[in-house]
């Protein structure tokens, strides 16, 4: 529920609730005091039926008055030899006696009939100063009358004097209104105060948690995630705060790994150009001191110097393109290729390498004569190649070298090719890592291998910029196998191949 809604849903309960209580007190508060106002009423022994609502019963005694006063002002008009039935009298006084009422008949100024217990002295006193009906100013208390003249069979002029006892209902309402009003103003309060209390508790406690959350972040620690389990605007907020906090953890996770591999970059760096510089100082120190006192030592000096010299070019080099591709300012230049075409041109390249003049390359290419079609930079994924078999190249200690290529198709229409060397393997541990800059399994630590350690991050980049992966399986002692996998290309419409 949104905060808007429960803000109308609490004002409308600020309203609905003490009416509610209101209508509730005076059924429950009138119901018990007007049992003591009015006995005749509100059940009981010998008592009429009870109404739900008290002012039924305040109704129902007014009404009934009404109806006694309206019958005898008919018969004193109509028909006034009644008035002189004891009987009816007596009956009609039982009536209304009901209905906390009585009457007097006079006649030729004398008290025919009274109503028991009436104050008729009083009464008659008032009526000898003229008054023919009792008005009470503000709320009804004491007996009120009324006095009906009325014309004998006789002759005899008589007065008919309807008499109401005003007091009992006077009292229920002076019991009855200030607990009303004091109900009312209880059930304000406590519903107002209890709804108020809800509705900002269930706003502030949440403000609070997010207050506390952004403490913590201020102070660096993005370990406490946020869980409002609110689904109205602050929750809202919640999630967005929990979002932003999984966001800043993650970016600043980023920074610390990206913080470690400049370290890391800067160590490795220093490490691998120290080695070659280390052997070219020693080497020319030996010219110059002239230590190589012959032509032969001085050129074995000088091949040592040149060969170094080169050791450091290409790694300076692969570390440019490294960090070249790795900000993504590389240029690609993309063709079509077939990769079966591409594969048998590079392998029968690599048989022709010095280098791999004792080593036996060969290429499977896959069942069948369909072609297999890639968006690829030749050049780059020629790069990526070699630095696969530059690097089987070096850890091949045998007596026979072996370097396989292979080209398969799996579902999906995903090419893959892979390249297998029966060379000294990869450690189980360092396997996931193989593909990662500057990592080198520690038994290829060794300077006469030369390796920068940044072979096969480049090929990891090059072929993830075609749109592939790089998975490496190894047995220690029983060679590695490097699958490369591209996706498939759309054949072109003329069916050329550029």
């Amino acid at each position: 529920m949104s905060i808007r809604k429960k803000l109308i849903f609490s004002y409308a309960a600020m309203i609905a609730v003490p009416i509610l209580l209101f209508g509730l007190t005076i059924a429950l508060l009138g119901n018990l005091l007007i049992k003591d106002a009015l006995p005749g009423t509100g059940g009981g022994e010998g008592g009429k039926a009870g109404h739900s609502f008290p002012l039924s019963s305040i109704r129902d005694l007014f009404t009934g008055r009404n109806e006694l006063s309206s019958g005898l002002k008919f018969i004193a008009e109509h028909d006034p030899k009644l008035l002189s039935d004891q009987a009816f009298l007596t009956d009609t006084g039982s009536k209304l006696e009901e209905v906390e009422a009585g009457m007097i008949v006079i006649r030729n100024d004398e008290v025919a009939y009274a109503s028991p217990g009436l104050p008729t002295d009083k009464i008659l006193a008032n009526l000898s100063d003229g008054r023919m009906k009792a008005e009470q100013p503000g709320p009804p208390s004491g007996d009120q009358w009324e006095t009906i003249p009325f014309l004998s069979p006789d002759g005899s002029s008589g007065k008919l004097v309807i008499v109401s006892d005003m007091k009992p209902v006077a009292d229920f309402f002076k019991r009855l209104v200030p607990l009303v009003l004091l109900t009312l103003l209880g059930a304000l309060i406590v519903t107002n105060g209890l709804l108020t209390y809800l509705v900002s508790r269930s706003i502030i406690k949440p403000l609070y948690a997010l207050k506390e959350a952004a403490g913590q972040i201020r102070e660096g620690d993005l370990n406490h995630p946020v869980r409002l389990r609110r689904q109205d605007e602050i929750g809202q907020l919640g999630a967005a705060f929990e979002e932003m906090r999984v966001r800043l953890q993650a970016s600043l996770g980023a920074q610390l790994e990206l913080e470690q591999g400049r370290k890391e970059l800067l160590a490795n760096i220093s490490h691998d150009l120290k080695t070659p510089i280390t052997a070219i100082q020693g080497c020319t120190d030996c010219l110059r001191d002239g230590i190589a006192d012959t032509e032969e030592k001085r050129q074995k000096y000088v091949q040592m110097i040149a060969g170094k010299t080169t050791e450091m070019n290409r790694m300076i080099e692969e570390l440019q393109l490294y960090s070249t591709l790795d900000t993504g300012k590389l240029p690609f230049h993309w063709d079509t290729v077939d990769l079966t075409a591409y594969m048998i041109q590079y392998v029968n390249e690599l048989q022709l390498d010095p280098r791999f003049s004792g080593t036996e390359v060969t290429f499977t290419p896959s069942a069948g004569t369909r072609q297999f079609l890639i968006q690829a930079d030749r050049q780059k994924l020629h790069r990526a190649l070699m630095n696969l078999a530059d690097n089987s190249l070096q850890y091949m200690n045998g007596e026979t070298k072996r370097l396989q290529f292979s080209l398969d198709e799996e579902p999906g229409g995903i090419c893959l090719l892979q390249i297998r060397d029966n060379g000294e393997g990869i450690p189980a541990d360092a396997l996931p890592r193989v593909f990662d800059r500057f990592f080198r399994a520690q038994s290829s630590r060794s300077p006469g291998k030369g390796n920068s350690g940044l072979g096969l991050a480049i090929v990891k980049q090059i072929i993830e910029a075609h749109g592939g992966t790089t998975t490496a399986v190894s047995q220690p002692g029983e060679g590695t196998s490097i699958q490369l996998r591209f996706p498939a290309a759309k054949k072109p419409e003329n069916g050329g191949i550029q």
